[in-house]
């Protein structure tokens, strides 16, 4: 398993705004030039929406897949990551739970009624009553509990889009 080199926990904000995130919902994410982590080839393939309402965890997560070679775009809530879901197909969906607007349970539940099959990563520091909920709705996708390591973000990212881990046990 490739790791970033960088084991942080969430949130950090260092200050430093990744290129085409914003507020809403924002431009694929550029990737440092000077990240020089292990890349896999089919990776750069595969797209992501990043979906949270918290601009630094958003930018923290966006950034950290794309320097592990994704392309990534960002949504504030839930309402604008489903109108991002109706413009263009995505990989994969990492959405917080608790949001204004629309949830993060809330937006898993339309996109399974759609019958999209993006896995979904739902990211969750209260999940406790709704963890049950949570694993019916989410497969193909796992939960990822607060606070994580950018390590274990990858480490689910990886094992969903490119080893066909689709579903936790």
């Amino acid at each position: 398993m490739i790791r970033p080199a960088a084991d942080s926990q969430l949130p950090v904000d260092d200050g430093n705004r990744t290129a085409g995130a914003s507020a809403g919902i924002g431009g694929p994410i550029e990737p440092d030039p000077q990240d020089n982590s292990s890349r896999i080839g089919t990776s750069a393939e595969k797209q992501i929406l990043v979906v949270d309402d918290d601009q630094a965890t958003r930018d923290w997560v966006a950034r950290t897949v794309t320097r592990a070679g994704f392309r990534a775009d960002t949504a504030s809530d839930g309402e604008h990551g489903w109108d991002a879901l109706l413009k263009a197909a995505y990989d994969l969906v990492i959405t917080d739970h608790e949001m204004p607007r629309l949830t993060g349970l809330g937006l898993v539940e339309r996109i399974r009624s759609f019958s999209m099959e993006p896995p979904c990563i739902v990211i969750s520091g209260n999940h406790s009553g709704i963890e049950g909920i949570l694993r019916q709705l989410v497969g193909p996708g796992s939960i990822l509990a607060k606070p994580f390591s950018q390590a274990e973000l990858i480490e689910k990212v990886y094992g969903h889009l490119l080893h066909g881990n689709i579903t936790e046990p």
